[in-house]
């Protein structure tokens, strides 16, 4: 299939301490999984749906938000990549000629991916089953009762058909990229929508990446500033601590230790507008 170049291109100009190994020799991963570097990069992004050659790139975002966790990270790329017709991957523009659309050497250059998958329709694929096995055991280990049941009852309730959002993207691609993302997601949804897919979700699973500091545990940093804003739209919520998952278990910063940690969100499906407006609220006034 040949790459369908209709998202919003993006330009930014960023000191980006992240990038695919393949794109420098100096890349290495921070105490979260993230890949990092000590190069600067300046390049113009744009939104792509996702193809076969996003693959590799893919799983490496991933890896970034499951760590060790249990979890097929190639099949869920897969999936990502069949349902291509909702969804972006973030790849840097490059001057290519009109007739190479089917010779794109960019497999390694993937910088973000957004989507959202159905997690009730799919649960049948292995990777899917993973990861309701994983909220479904993180919620026992780390939820109040009242989650945990709604966790229960979301995911054994076919009739409610849940969403997984994946908001990923390579360290330091600065928030504004985010905003045309996933407006492109959600005109997609609703063209999906209107064609009768399964893209009608009663609730939606967020997982955030943050970090708490060890001077305040009540303060909580992300790692995409644009959803900061998200949690207080919450149905219910709960924290994970992923220290002992990461390479390294901390980083230091002015305000003392930062331990890495996810905070898992649900919402009720019929916010997903609201929420990409707080997002687009959060990047402006940035």
């Amino acid at each position: 299939m040949s790459n369908k170049r209709n998202k919003e291109e993006i330009n930014q100009d960023s000191e980006s301490e992240g990038e695919q190994d393949s794109a420098s020799e100096n890349s290495d991963v921070d105490s979260d999984g993230n890949l990092v570097g000590d190069q600067e990069l300046q390049a113009d992004f744009e939104g792509r749906n996702p193809e076969d050659c996003d693959f590799h790139g893919i799983k490496q975002l991933l890896r970034q938000l499951f760590l060790k966790s249990h979890v097929d990270l190639g099949g869920l790329a897969q999936i990502i990549i069949s349902q291509n017709f909702v969804g972006s991957v973030v790849k840097q523009c490059l001057d290519e000629p009109e007739d190479d659309d089917d010779e794109d050497d960019g497999s390694d250059g993937v910088f973000g991916v957004t989507t959202v998958i159905n997690i009730t329709k799919k649960k049948n694929e292995p990777s899917i089953q993973q990861i309701r096995t994983l909220l479904t055991t993180l919620a026992e280990d780390n939820a109040d009762d009242r989650t945990k049941a709604l966790i229960h009852k979301i995911l054994s309730d076919d009739s409610q058909h849940v969403g997984l959002v994946i908001n990923e993207r390579i360290l330091n691609i600065p928030a504004q990229i985010s905003v045309p993302l996933f407006a492109s997601l959600q005109t997609e949804l609703e063209k999906a929508i209107k064609k009768n897919m399964p893209y009608t979700f009663q609730y939606l699973v967020w997982i955030c990446k943050t970090y708490n500091t060890a001077e305040n545990s009540s303060e909580v940093l992300y790692a995409n500033q644009e959803e900061r804003p998200l949690a207080s739209e919450a149905v219910a919520s709960f924290d994970v601590d992923v220290a002992e998952q990461a390479q390294l278990s901390q980083w230091d910063c002015d305000g003392g230790a930062l331990s890495p940690c996810r905070k898992v969100l649900i919402f009720d499906g019929s916010k997903l507008n609201h929420l990409v407006r707080l997002i687009k609220e959060e990047v402006e006034s940035a």
